[in-house]
């Protein structure tokens, strides 16, 4: 079976939908969120697609983002939004459309390419593609019980500082990047705030369970964490506590739980630090929360 790479075009995108909704199910992208995500990122977006013949039977992207890399700011790419149709699979259609990528990223100055591999991409990650393995990062979870979300006060982020400038390598959380990620999405996120920094909660559909996320946290107090979870709804809380938070979540009912994301990467056109203690993220640093 042979197929062809080629860009995004805007007709493409009721057949990159219907790939993403026939691989992923209820947890897929909702034509608004589709919108929202590639049309709106201010550090922009690859975009491809694989034909065979006339039909899309591929389609792979990656969202940009400025990082502090090393205490640098710096371009970098994560690998999001992948999937191949059925009657495709085992031609190598995922590993070419990364390697088109990882040479557009690269020709835009991009340090760094970065994933949180699902099972079946993880092997062609670290394999083909000659990615490595960082490590795999615990998510915790908290029951909720059964409570009408508190209320939140709504408003946008004004800073142009890096709220999470303290932080080792990290996505650049500046006003600009909150407010597209968080503010202006049609996730429907929730913003809790206090003088330490802020939180935000989101909701999804996690192993079938309707579950509540705290997608960012920025402050550190308990306070403000408390404040999170009383905004939160669904019958669970999942978070990314990084190590040195670990203590402040267990003391509010979070535990770990047997899930993870595999991180890992590649350099383009800087070093990668393989030391997964040398980065931070949150669960809104990833593409499906």
């Amino acid at each position: 079976m042979s197929f062809q790479l080629g860009w995004y075009e805007p007709a493409d995108r009721e057949a990159y939908l219907g790939l993403l909704h026939a691989a992923w199910e209820e947890r897929t992208m909702s034509g608004d969120v589709f919108d929202w995500w590639f049309g709106g990122n201010p550090a922009g977006s690859l975009m491809s697609v694989a034909r065979v013949g006339p039909q899309v039977a591929g389609v792979a992207a990656h969202s940009l983002a400025r990082m502090v890399l090393e205490g640098e700011e710096r371009l970098v790419s994560f690998s999001v939004h992948a999937t191949t149709h059925e009657s495709a699979r085992g031609q190598g259609i995922f590993a070419e459309l990364e390697r088109k990528h990882e040479r557009e990223a690269a020709e835009r100055g991009v340090a760094v390419v970065l994933a949180f591999a699902s099972a079946p991409t993880a092997p062609i990650f670290l394999g083909p593609l000659g990615w490595a393995e960082i490590g795999r990062l615990r998510v915790w979870v908290r029951p909720l019980l059964a409570q009408a979300p508190a209320p939140v006060e709504p408003g946008r982020f004004q800073s142009d500082r890096d709220a999470a400038a303290t932080w080792p390598n990290h996505v650049v959380r500046d006003g600009e990047h909150l407010n597209w990620r968080y503010v202006d999405s049609p996730k429907g996120y929730r913003v809790v705030r206090d003088e330490t920094g802020y939180a935000v909660v989101g909701r999804t559909r996690y192993r079938g369970i309707d579950t509540a996320v705290l997608a960012d946290f920025v402050g550190g107090s308990k306070g403000l964490l408390r404040r999170a979870v009383s905004a939160a709804a669904g019958r669970a809380l999942i978070a990314l506590p990084a190590p040195e938070q670990r203590r402040l979540f267990a003391s509010l009912g979070f535990v770990p739980a047997p899930y993870t994301l595999h991180f890992m990467g590649k350099p383009l056109a800087g070093k990668l630090a393989l030391d997964a203690s040398a980065w931070r993220f949150t669960l809104g640093d990833t593409d499906f929360f």
